[in-house]
């Protein structure tokens, strides 16, 4: 089809149907010319989340796929230094991660903000807002400087194991490519999630409203043997007790896709 009348058939159907424009790509909002959710006001980017949320597995490809982006750009920046880095490496590469990742990690605490409707109503929307931007800037500050620090980490080990610079540049790039964004945009989201839901809380407790958080898993066949018995219990002394200790908050492990989900128990009297 002509990007022309391309163009022209998704701006009529955004205009048509609001609830279109979660769903299209950031490659179809540009072709169109339209801003994202993400340039929304705040009420805005709710209505549009509940109104057309953007499914788990589609976040989790989307973030995999920034994660990867910035991957392939900086292990060609070591390709071309046959193994040596420039100045300034590992601090570019964790500020372009954090700009890559921004985008998917919000939606998924946006969303999860539009999932608690009846909550609307008495949660201080300039709270809210802080709230949001707290959880969603410790989320990308813990994804950002964590992919990093092991990137890095793993990249000194192999210096420090007289590697030779070519065989740096392999193992690096076995790194990237072996379903490393995968693993971490599942986790992260994880992450991302049980943040909120601490957050929210909080809030909610500062409001004079009793909450309690309970954890979830996915409840499939691939549910793993740490997170099984935590489904459906309460959080209690700062965490869930499992066998290998106490567990603050999902991810419990690397591939982790438990949630937590809060829950009101006392509402402040009306008035």
């Amino acid at each position: 089809m002509d990007r022309k009348l391309l163009a022209d058939f998704l701006r009529k159907a955004a205009a048509a149907v609001p609830s279109v424009l979660p769903l299209l790509s950031d490659e179809a909002r540009e072709l169109v010319g339209m801003k994202g959710v993400d340039d929304m006001p705040f009420k805005a980017r709710i209505e549009a989340r509940k109104a057309a949320p953007i499914s788990r597995d589609e976040l989790e490809r989307r973030l995999a796929r920034y994660i990867h982006l910035v991957d392939l750009k900086y292990l060609k920046i070591l390709e071309n230094g046959d193994g040596i880095l420039p100045f300034g490496y590992w601090r570019n590469y964790e500020k372009e991660l954090r700009q890559q990742i921004a985008s998917p990690l919000r939606a998924q605490i946006e969303q999860s903000f539009s999932n608690y409707s009846d909550y609307v109503n008495f949660i201080d929307r300039d709270g809210a807002i802080i709230d949001i931007d707290t959880a969603m800037t410790r989320a990308i500050d813990e994804v950002a400087s964590g992919i990093t620090e092991t990137s890095r980490k793993q990249l000194e080990a192999l210096i420090n194991q007289g590697v030779s610079n070519n065989e740096i540049v392999e193992r690096m790039a076995l790194r990237f490519s072996s379903g490393h964004a995968e693993q971490v945009a599942v986790t992260e989201l994880t992450r991302a999630d049980a943040h909120f839901s601490d957050a929210l809380s909080s809030r909610l407790g500062e409001q004079g409203v009793d909450t309690q958080i309970r954890w979830l898993t996915s409840e499939d066949e691939r549910v793993c043997p740490v997170c099984n018995p935590l489904d459906h219990k309460l959080k209690k002394d700062g965490g869930w007790m499992s066998k290998g200790g106490l567990i603050e908050r999902p991810p419990a492990h690397p591939n982790c896709r438990c949630q937590t989900v809060v829950e009101i128990t006392k509402r402040k009297p009306n008035g």
